[in-house]
């Protein structure tokens, strides 16, 4: 009798982990279901092809990076928008290194669960995730999936093994989810799909619970044929309620702003391939993930005088080219929107007045990612003071007295007696100020 009930305990037990939706246990957050995926035949195969993506920056003209002979004002970070940054070429690791020590990501997926083979490592050409159903019509995967987080910009560079899969009515498919961060598997995707006919990409969301999900809305999907390129940037930018954006190789696919995601939860993203073939393991490729705060960055505390902001990535040691400029409103602040820049984009940020002069300049190229914020601030040994007119100008600041093209001589009443200050006019500037540079 006591056999009978214990081997009922078992099957109840082992019916309800079957039944249940696959789980990894992380070793840096809770529990999280992996995504569920969505049967490539609830695909349409007809649709446009992925734009065609441009390596090349934008154009908006060059520029001198000479340095300005007096720094009146400097260009500084005072808000970062990283979340997280993992190239995903910068080391080489074996499966079993990276069990042992995984880093900021953890692995699971269903595919032990079904006997399923799997694989992953780390090289210089990116993250490989490998999955082989175990038959075929039955799917498995197996993803590397984040920490929770705030962020609301998520990026990586997908590729997919193969252009088809030699098996009728089964699919791989390989991408970017991102997902409420507990038992609830609602996400949204970015991920190829690739079938006996070709390959095509799509973007989809998925609402749910912790047993699978309920319901499934392709939003976007491109053609499916031998022709789609096999690579592309996907980016999502979501709130987890009402706001999602899908951008595909720089080319936003899908927006709305009337979304009901109800994500519920931090968000995390997984990379993953899931797949219904049986025929041989196949291997996802992943490379430079990102994780924003925002979109946008905003240059704030420009000067009265400052009319636009650029950024300027530079050419050679003495030319820049500018690949965004934006006005400088009201406020004193100029914003720019990078969810189409493949961050992070190593630039200066430059501030000039109306006839193009400049005023501010970080010292050096930045690392700008979505969400930062940057201040123009006076340089701590400057003061700036007034001009009258163009020519004999006479300035008076903080006890400081002088007139055009002379050497200053600061009182005692406001800097100490051994400061002396000096300062230049050119006779021809429009500009409304003069730099006194002390010490």
């Amino acid at each position: 009798m006591l056999v009978k009930k214990f081997g009922l305990i078992l099957t109840t037990m082992i019916l309800i982990i079957l039944l249940m939706p696959s789980y990894v246990v992380p070793v840096k957050s809770d529990i999280i279901s992996s995504p569920v995926p969505i049967p490539g035949n609830l695909i349409s195969t007809i649709g446009p092809s992925l734009p065609v993506s441009s390596p090349a920056l934008p154009n908006l003209g060059t520029v001198s990076l000479s340095p300005l002979p007096i720094s009146v004002y400097s260009v500084n970070q005072v808000q970062s928008g990283l979340i997280a940054y993992d190239s995903l070429t910068n080391e080489t690791k074996t499966q079993q290194q990276l069990q042992a020590n995984s880093g900021y990501w953890t692995y699971g997926g269903d595919a032990p669960l079904f006997n399923a083979p799997y694989a992953f490592w780390k090289d210089t050409q990116g993250l490989h995730i490998g999955v082989q159903a175990p038959d075929n019509g039955s799917w498995a995967g197996y993803y590397g999936v984040t920490p929770n987080t705030n962020a609301k910009l998520f990026h990586a560079l997908v590729t997919t093994p193969v252009q088809t899969v030699p098996s009728n009515n089964n699919w791989y498919e390989n991408g970017l989810y991102v997902q409420n961060g507990t038992g609830n598997v609602s996400y949204v995707v970015c991920t190829s799909n690739t079938s006996v006919i070709g390959t095509q990409w799509f973007v989809a969301a998925t609402k749910g619970n912790s047993f699978g999900v309920t319901n499934e809305t392709i939003l976007w999907n491109s053609n499916m044929d031998l022709n789609e390129p096999r690579t592309a940037d996907c980016t999502i930018i979501t709130n987890g309620s009402n706001y999602l954006k899908v951008i595909l190789d720089g080319t936003p696919v899908y927006e709305s702003n009337t979304m009901n995601l109800q994500f519920t939860n931090p968000l995390v993203a997984f990379l993953e391939p899931q797949t219904s073939y049986a025929g041989q393991i196949l291997n996802g490729t992943y490379q430079n993930y990102y994780a924003t705060s925002d979109a946008n960055i905003h240059v704030t505390n420009n000067p009265v005088l400052a009319a636009k902001v650029d950024l300027i990535v530079p050419i050679s040691s003495t030319t820049g080219q500018v690949v965004a400029t934006a006005s400088v409103d009201s406020s004193g602040t100029a914003t720019f929107n990078m969810e189409n820049f493949t961050m992070p984009l190593n630039a200066y940020i430059k501030s000039y007045d109306s006839n193009g002069i400049q005023l501010a300049s970080t010292p050096n190229t930045v690392n700008i990612f979505g969400g930062e914020v940057y201040s123009v601030n006076v340089n701590p040994n400057t003061i700036l003071a007034p001009t009258t007119n163009q020519t004999n100008v006479g300035i008076s600041a903080a006890g400081v007295t002088a007139s055009a093209n002379s050497t200053l001589t600061a009182s005692p009443s406001s800097v100490s007696s051994s400061t002396s200050a000096t300062a230049s006019v050119n006779s021809t500037s429009k500009s409304g100020s003069v730099a006194i540079k002390l010490g």
